[in-house]
């Protein structure tokens, strides 16, 4: 994986990874970290979805919306974002005034990431619908969409029926830009046909990023969108350390350990030194990466320092 990482043909913004595990810690570790984010100039501050049943539930995260909020009260230009919520473990008119208050709270600077997910075995026992979930996201962002809209709302669907229902406060922007995630075929379709961006999974394997980010190109142009204008993101799991060795046993244990996926690491993570980390960054910038959203594991404060090395090397 390697290519001229100076001359890759557009700007990636480089966003962050907002922490959410406080063991060991108060909150001032969150909003100190994200006043730093600010202060150094990256794009952005994403948390990470931890619903019950998911794939990090074992992690003591904190739930992304509160955290952001918690990120906002103390930031004033950074963006926002979550990525990505599972569409179907959460109620969609909750969900609406969720990201609608969000956003209110940072002067709509609020990103909401949805997805499909993987359903655990456990999913229908929580009390989550695992049917037809390519449906219910599309009809999710729909409500929300129409939530969003002045006045109260009517919204009838297969699985929804609202009559006049009000909800406020409304994003002032008039919306809230939602990007959806996926790999599959379908997925990329209905990120092209329904978002206003795609999130590529962090859990998915560096190597089907190219494949997958020219899908979402290519289903754009069969719609009729503009490609140019449409952000295509990946979270990226990464460690920053003095030599490749130390930073892959660095991120293994944790990135292994959190999903329960034994390999992760070596199918989806970035780790070495700051100039090899920078040439994999612009690797999936050649490949059509307009934001990476950067999340080291460990010792978050240390590693966002080391990644401003690692963006001067991109620029």
């Amino acid at each position: 994986m390697t290519t001229d990482w100076v001359t890759y043909p557009h700007r990636v913004r480089l966003a962050v990874a907002l922490p959410q595990d406080l063991s060991g810690s108060g909150p001032g570790t969150l909003t100190a970290y994200a006043r730093r984010a600010e202060q150094l100039g990256f794009d952005g501050l994403w948390a990470l979805d931890s619903g019950i049943g998911g794939a990090t539930a074992r992690v003591p995260y904190l739930d992304p919306l509160p955290a952001l909020a918690a990120a906002a009260a103390v930031t004033e230009r950074i963006p926002l974002g979550v990525a990505v919520i599972v569409a179907s473990r959460r109620n969609p008119p909750q969900l609406a005034k969720d990201a609608a208050s969000l956003a209110v709270l940072s002067g709509d600077r609020f990103v909401l990431g949805l997805g499909v997910g993987n359903d655990p075995p456990d999913a229908a026992r929580l009390g989550f619908r695992v049917d037809h979930r390519g449906a219910r996201l599309s009809e999710a962002v729909e409500l929300m969409r129409a939530l969003w809209q002045p006045g109260p709302t009517t919204y009838v669907s297969e699985h929804h029926r609202l009559d006049e229902v009000p909800m406020e406060p409304k994003p002032r922007a008039g919306s809230v830009p939602i990007w959806l995630a996926g790999s599959a075929p379908a997925a990329l379709a209905r990120a092209a046909r329904l978002g206003d961006g795609w999130i590529g999974a962090g859990s998915a394997p560096l190597a089907a990023f190219p494949e997958q980010c020219q899908g979402v190109l290519d289903a754009l142009t069969q719609r009729g969108r503009d490609p140019e204008g449409f952000p295509r993101a990946r979270r990226v799991y990464l460690a920053i350390a003095d030599t490749t060795e130390e930073a892959v046993r660095r991120l293994t244990p944790v990135l292994d350990g959190m999903y329960g996926w034994p390999g992760m690491t070596e199918r989806c993570g970035v780790c070495g030194p700051p100039e090899l980390v920078a040439e994999q960054l612009a690797w999936l910038a050649d490949a059509g990466a307009t934001e990476l959203l950067l999340n080291p594991l460990d010792d978050l404060p240390e590693q966002l320092e080391r990644l401003v090395e690692v963006r001067e090397l991109l620029r």
